[in-house]
């Protein structure tokens, strides 16, 4: 099994190109946070996966993925619950967004993303996704409790730094996971 794995792994460059097309989207929603109204921002970031999504797909279509992709067999269920797990979330993101407390979204969808991809130190074997969960979910506790103020909550200013921090930390992974890719 672990070498299929580690077949997995290789044609899909550890999954780079999808954090790599999330952490562009992320970054496109903190600049969103900082220039445009809480209730778009907060709109683009519950949505910004729509777009990022069929990028990495069509990354991984260019480079022959999905071609040369190995036989997982059993393991396809638990590929697409990994892939899924974070969509969970979204109702309580839906009800957060109807009770009109926007800036606490990009905050539960990152940590939410940094849980989903605690699954992939397994997938793709490598310990580098448990260390970026960690770095994001520490980073967000900072940002929150700098950016928190008490008597007003968070801020807009707050909810693009988490978004810009996830993005960062996101294309920061890909490009780590890319360069071992072709060092190899």
């Amino acid at each position: 099994m672990v070498g299929v794995l580690e077949q997995l792994a290789e044609i899909n460059i550890s999954g780079a190109p999808f954090l790599a097309a999330y952490g562009v989207t992320w970054i496109v929603c903190g600049v969103m946070w900082k220039t445009t109204s809480p209730i778009t921002a907060s709109l683009a970031t519950l949505f910004q996966g729509m777009f990022a999504l069929p990028i990495a797909l069509l990354i991984l279509y260019g480079i022959d993925a999905f071609e040369n992709r190995p036989d997982t067999g059993e393991l396809d269920e638990l590929i697409i619950i990994i892939a899924m797990s974070q969509l969970l979330v979204l109702p309580l993101l839906i009800a957060m967004f109807k009770k009109k407390h926007y800036c606490l979204i990009p905050f539960v969808f990152s940590i939410a993303g940094a849980v989903h991809f605690l699954m992939y130190t397994w997938l793709y074997q490598t310990f580098s996704y448990l260390i970026m969960s960690l770095f994001i979910a520490f980073g967000l506790a900072l940002i929150y409790y700098l950016d928190t103020k008490e008597d007003k909550g968070m801020t807009s200013s707050g909810a693009s730094h988490a978004c810009l921090f996830t993005g960062a930390t996101l294309l920061i992974h890909a490009g780590y996971l890319t360069a071992l890719h072709f060092l190899k």
